[in-house]
């Protein structure tokens, strides 16, 4: 039975201590979505409470949180890994007084809209805790939402750039309407012919391969920018560039060693290695995502500190690889 000093929280997502122990970020609801807390898995597990669970709790003055009650909420809840978002909300986008595009919420109170060049409209969207990488980039904010699509209106897709772009190499998410997404990405290899070159690149928005064929646009190895993204059923990719939009500066530091990107990053998180399944330690970081410590050249609190990574294939894909712990 919940009391006038129960608060609510959502289980948005799953974390590692230094020692490996897992917990569950709890999420406040309503007027109180700026708070959130660290609650050990088993403590909550104990409670009946899991990833992606609503629940109450007290959070006394100076004290940890305490007296965890499962509550239920009639939502569409998706979990993926370590990660549970909620699915398949319509709501109002607007600006609030610092002129950020968020969606108004009742459950959720103000959720921050990762594509911040969207018209104002109503959409169906997909609701998700905002990563540690994120939260400076979001201004602190502890949820945002990524856009399904727009809901009564379709849009337009981009026009064509016939001008040619050079882009020089070394020296996150903006979402549109369904299908199409504003993003920024940077080529880490690439495949030049005379009548056309083929770009690998990494979106840094949602952490996913792409791949841009030109004619026109002459881009090295390092170079950021942003462009227009499009979801392909069939393909090389999965998200295929129709669109070169600008170039942008970069978003991490890094080098072109024999004809392969190397770029060096901090650590955001650590997951250790399964011993029985055979996965390796894995750490994530921000712009990348998950990256592989497939020599174990990593301690397990080495959360914050850099290293250097380069993709490598891994099994039948191409996957970020630890190289070098800084």
């Amino acid at each position: 039975m919940s009391t006038d000093s129960d608060k609510y929280f959502f289980a948005g997502y799953r974390g590692f201590y230094t020692d490996g122990a897992t917990f569950l970020q709890i999420i406040g609801l309503g007027a109180i979505n700026n708070q959130s807390f660290h609650v050990r898995e088993s403590r909550l597990n104990e409670r009946g409470i899991k990833l992606g669970d609503f629940l109450s709790a007290t959070v006394p003055l100076g004290e940890p949180v305490k007296n965890f009650t499962r509550q239920n909420y009639k939502f569409k809840v998706n979990v993926d890994g370590n990660f549970a978002s909620i699915e398949d909300q319509e709501a109002e986008l607007e600006k609030n007084k610092e002129g950020i595009l968020v969606f108004r919420t009742k459950t959720f109170g103000t959720v921050r809209s990762v594509s911040q060049t969207l018209e104002i409209a109503k959409y169906r969207i997909t609701i998700r805790a905002t990563k540690q990488s994120e939260e400076d980039l979001f201004n602190g904010m502890k949820y945002c939402a990524d856009v399904k699509e727009k809901i009564g209106s379709s849009s337009a897709g981009p026009s064509s750039n016939s001008s040619v772009i050079v882009g020089s190499g070394f020296s996150m998410s903006n979402l549109s309407i369904s299908g199409k997404r504003s993003m920024k990405a940077f080529v880490y290899n690439s495949i030049k012919k005379e009548e056309q070159n083929t770009y690998f690149l990494w979106i840094c928005d949602n952490q996913e391969q792409s791949i841009f064929s030109s004619k026109t646009h002459k881009l090295a190895i390092g170079h950021f920018f942003e462009g227009i993204f499009e979801e392909k059923e069939k393909g090389k990719s999965k998200w295929q560039c129709t669109k070169y939009v600008k170039e942008i500066q970069k978003l991490m530091e890094g080098a072109v060693i024999g004809n392969k990107i190397e770029l060096k990053v901090s650590i955001d998180r650590y997951e250790p290695g399964d011993g029985i399944g055979g996965r390796k330690p894995q750490v994530f970081v921000q712009y990348l995502g998950k990256i592989i410590d497939n020599q174990d050249k990593l301690p397990m609190n080495c959360v914050g500190r850099q290293i250097k990574t380069r993709m490598y294939k891994v099994g039948d894909d191409f996957k970020w690889v630890v190289t070098e712990l800084l």
